[in-house]
């Protein structure tokens, strides 16, 4: 290893920062060594790129962000941005409540950046921030660009249940909605406001999220509109203490009650919402299908045995493989998609543990899915985050061409049929 490159004098460096050539002032802005008042005075520097150098070099003083939060060149303020964001753990210690009033100003500059490019770059690593200041991310949250707002209104956990309401009575758009409904948790105040705003894709969402407290208005809400929520649905009505107790039922039986309920309180859900007569009964029939699938749960049957049972019935399909991940079952998605495609488990498990939604989307496209599978199969199947799925082209078609899903299969060993 040769050996590292000394350090110039104190003299020397301020001569090439006052006046050196740009190569040198870049060197010297990258420089671990260089002195922090070298460093501030380099973030005025004429050339882009020094200032860019002085904004990743970990000995510019902080008194140097609120200059360069106002650079320029969108490209230093959004290379300021993901610094800062990163340095916020830092930053929650009492002892430097200085350092932190001054990066926080910095950063609320940055969030009310003229370009989006650089308000992105700020939402986009704040999001994993766990300590993010609930100011700056209420401000992102309520940015009306939705590659700003977005993945604050998904990620990030500094938003209180109260401003995510006042964002969504006031910004109910099917996007703003269904990233409120995908977060890591969701309450049931948030959770009823999703449901009573949302449409099927924030719908779907919700009922897929197992970090949701549904409350049992919101349950029964989501299964009349054919989503089923993990964890099924509440009892329609409230026993009478004062009955006598009805003769114990079977599973069986149960499951019966519990399926008519359910289908005459669609179909009266249902009524006068728009909807034909062959639309409410593809409802219906959904909602009767998850109920028959989660009543199968008693059965002592590992999922590789009831996939393998369902494929020699003929029983084995797409609506199947749906239902099981509406109730959160992986592992019979996992073992289900494999026999329909005709590659290893392991293959798909590989496949979904990439959450890329080419790949995934390839994989349902093999197993001979619909694009609605597909996408079904990228949210559930994978967990891959709403505002990353891969959609369809005109509305009903794979985006991709046979070749190019073949070359993503191929990436996992999986050769052609």
């Amino acid at each position: 290893m040769s050996p590292s490159k000394p350090s110039i004098d104190y003299e020397t460096a301020k001569t090439v920062a006052a006046g050196g050539d740009v190569a040198a002032r870049i060197e010297l802005a990258n420089s671990p060594d260089t002195r922090p008042e070298l460093l501030y005075y380099l973030a005025d520097d004429d050339d882009e790129r020094v200032r860019g150098a002085v904004v990743t070099n970990a000995m510019t003083p902080v008194r140097a962000f609120g200059r360069l939060a106002r650079d320029p060149s969108d490209r230093v303020r959004a290379l300021l941005a993901d610094k800062l964001t990163r340095l916020l753990p830092d930053l929650s210690r009492p002892e430097v409540g200085a350092v932190r009033d001054v990066a926080f100003a910095a950063l609320e500059l940055l969030a009310a950046d003229q370009v989006i490019r650089v308000r992105t770059a700020l939402s986009s690593a704040l999001a994993d921030v766990e300590c993010a200041p609930p100011k700056l991310a209420v401000t992102l949250a309520r940015d009306v660009a939705r590659d700003v707002a977005g993945p604050v209104l998904r990620w990030c956990m500094a938003l209180s249940d109260e401003e995510l309401l006042d964002i969504l009575s006031r910004r109910p758009e099917p996007w703003v909605v269904e990233a409120v409904a995908g977060r890591r948790t969701v309450s049931r105040p948030v959770g009823d406001a999703v449901v009573a705003m949302g449409d099927h894709g924030s719908w779907a969402t919700l009922a897929g999220n197992p970090g949701a407290d549904l409350s049992p208005k919101a349950r029964r809400l989501l299964a009349e509109r054919g989503h089923m929520p993990i964890g099924g649905v509440p009892p329609e009505e409230v026993p009478d203490p004062n009955a006598p107790p009805p003769p114990p039922a079977g599973p069986a039986e149960v499951s019966q009650r519990l399926a008519s309920a359910v289908e005459d309180a669609l179909r009266d859900g249902l009524a006068g919402q728009g909807l034909d007569k062959a639309g409410v009964e593809a409802v219906v029939a959904a909602a009767s299908r998850r109920l028959d699938w989660a009543a199968g749960y008693g059965k002592p049957e590992g999922a590789g045995d009831k996939a393998a049972r369902l494929a020699v019935s003929g029983g084995l399909n797409e609506d199947v493989v749906c239902d099981a991940l509406s109730w959160g079952d992986r592992d019979f998605a996992q073992e289900a998609v494999a026999l329909l495609a005709r590659v290893p488990v392991d293959a798909v498990r590989r496949i979904l543990a990439t959450q890329s939604p080419k790949a995934v989307t390839a994989l349902a496209w093999r197993a001979g899915f619909s694009m609605r599978g597909a996408r079904t199969l990228q949210a559930r199947g994978a967990g891959i985050a709403p505002r990353k799925l891969l959609n369809a082209r005109l509305g009903t078609d794979y985006p991709m061409t046979d070749v190019e899903m073949h070359w993503h299969l191929e990436l996992f060993d999986i050769a052609p049929k």
